[in-house]
């Protein structure tokens, strides 16, 4: 039986300087609605996919946060089982720590957040207003605005004239940028944190002009101003000069601030030790640069959404942070602000990967693509090859033959609404223990379980196989073979089984009233 640990233990254990990690398996939804700070969500249908990159070592103290129903003990088993040691369960949950009178947040990334208004308010950052933005460019004056956001998500929307150019790149584009003084320069992203620290960190190179677009694309929409949609990402390669320029000032910065640089050597060595010592190789090159070949083990976090989001990433605080480019730049100012948001070891690899590939040292190239958004390991979900060892994987054809089952879909909701199998019916990962029976009370019935590619149905049939469900089978390959077999799938809503809250929805996705709140809350951070 899994150990708990009472709120006041867990208030102590975080306020210690030990390593340990905090993880909330509850849905995005309810862990933005209200949180511990400075835990680490942690959704139960991403665990197998997630949870080696946010603790690689396995005996850290490691405590599973849930709503009080039971969820973080199944949770702790499933830790257990891939050979995580001493996971406790805090007691009551998270109405458990409330009961006890300590305090929680609310929002997305709140870490994050909160150091772009304390970085706003403490160097002083310049912003421009949404209308006065919009007076320049309807004035057709010369305008340099850069987008520092993904490029998909600058492709769902951007200000009109704004160029696609991800927060981690500036530094690489600064020299080019400080050649015109009388031009304004302007960095925005959708809301207010990306263009902050975008800003912020041209100022810290010495590029005095920049200044952010507040509230950012979301301001243009409150204000009923016109964005630019389905605009194509071209993101600008830097001169040869600029980007010889930044690494210069990469160099000044790291000297400056004090930001240790690791050999290719030394970095072997913290891989050598990453058994017993958490160690996190951050890749913050954009995502193709990534699937192009990167060092083994490393997440890929392009520079921009490392700063963004950091807790999505940092589950073990005090662990070793070494970050990398493809030559120290990026790194350097990556590093630069992970250390002032708080995090005590971090570095940049010396040379980034070009030193790693001239030393001979091993590049991996996984197949998986990362998205540029979230961390991304580039590597599968543990416990997968035991799962699917375990539990019998069924072709399409062969499912489509299944007599009388029960088709059970996993899939993230988008997912399902977008393509589902008819008649299958959709339910949360987190409920699958706990709703089995009354969805299958015959535990040897037939029990087909699907998703997106067929891996977290394997492990989920794996889990009811456990609970003695011989029926249990998943598709193999998922809705996408089944798609690719010719068989029909249908949209819609219909099927879904129990609430649906495993999707945060952008503030720009819900309405105007969403995003006020929003923008009035991340302001509010700062004050």
């Amino acid at each position: 039986m899994t150990d708990s640990i009472s709120p006041a233990a867990l208030k102590a254990m975080m306020e210690s300087e030990a390593p340990y990690a905090v993880i909330d398996v509850r849905e995005p939804m309810e862990f933005n609605a209200d949180q511990i700070h400075l835990t680490t969500s942690l959704p139960r249908g991403w665990l197998e996919f997630r949870i080696l990159g946010l603790v690689p070592v396995k005996n850290t103290p490691l405590v599973v946060v849930d709503g009080g129903e039971g969820r973080g003990a199944r949770v702790a088993e499933t830790l257990e089982r891939h050979g995580y040691k001493g996971v406790r369960v805090l007691a009551g949950g998270l109405p458990g720590w409330k009961e006890a009178g300590f305090s929680t947040v609310s929002g997305t990334n709140v870490p994050s957040k909160e150091f772009g208004e304390e970085v706003l308010h403490e160097d002083k950052i310049p912003e421009i207003e949404v209308e006065a933005l919009h007076a320049l460019i309807e004035g057709k004056g010369p305008l340099r605005i850069f987008d520092a956001r993904t490029e998909n998500e600058y492709e769902r929307f951007a200000i009109p004239t704004g160029v696609s150019l991800p927060g981690g790149e500036l530094i690489l584009h600064a020299w080019d940028m400080d050649q015109d003084h009388e031009t304004p320069l302007i960095i925005n992203c959708a809301g207010r944190t990306r263009s902050i620290i975008g800003a912020g960190g041209l100022h810290r190179l010495g590029v005095k002009h920049a200044r952010a677009l507040r509230n950012g694309g979301m301001g243009f929409i409150l204000a009923g101003l016109p964005l630019a949609r389905g605009e194509v990402s071209e993101v600008p390669r830097p001169s040869e000069k600029s980007r010889a320029h930044g690494e210069a000032l990469a160099k000044k910065l790291a000297d400056e601030e004090g930001i240790p640089a690791v050999s290719v050597d030394e970095l072997a060595v913290f891989q050598e030790k990453s058994e017993a010592n958490t160690l996190y190789v951050l890749d913050v090159r954009l995502a193709p640069e990534f699937g192009q070949g990167h060092i083994a083990g490393a997440i890929s976090i392009p520079g921009g959404q490392a700063v963004q989001r950091t807790d999505e990433v940092a589950a073990v605080r005090a662990g070793k942070f070494v970050t990398y480019c493809d030559s120290n730049a990026r790194a350097t100012m990556v590093a630069y602000w992970l250390r002032r948001m708080g995090l005590k070891d971090v570095s940049f690899l010396s040379g980034g990967l070009a030193a790693w590939e001239a030393a001979g040292m091993p590049v991996e190239v996984s197949g998986v693509l990362a998205d540029g958004e979230s961390p991304s390991t580039g590597g599968g979900p543990l416990g997968l090859e035991a799962a699917q060892g375990s539990v019998l994987g069924l072709s399409p054809k062969e499912a489509k033959a299944l007599d009388g089952a029960t088709v059970i879909d996993l899939d993230v909701s988008p997912g399902f609404r977008a393509a589902h199998i008819v008649g299958s019916r959709w339910l949360l990962r987190a409920s699958l223990e706990e709703r089995i029976e009354a969805l299958c009370p015959n535990k040897s019935g037939p029990i087909l379980l699907v998703c997106g590619d067929g891996t977290r149905s394997a492990l989920s049939a794996w889990a009811l196989a456990d609970m003695g469900y011989g029926g249990a089978v998943y598709l193999n390959g998922g809705k996408r073979a089944w798609r690719e077999a010719g068989l029909a799938l249908e949209e819609g809503d219909s099927g879904f089984e129990g609430p649906v809250i495993d999707v945060a929805l952008k503030p720009y996705d819900i309405g105007t009233g969403a995003m006020q709140e929003y923008l009035d809350w991340e302001e509010n951070l700062g004050k």
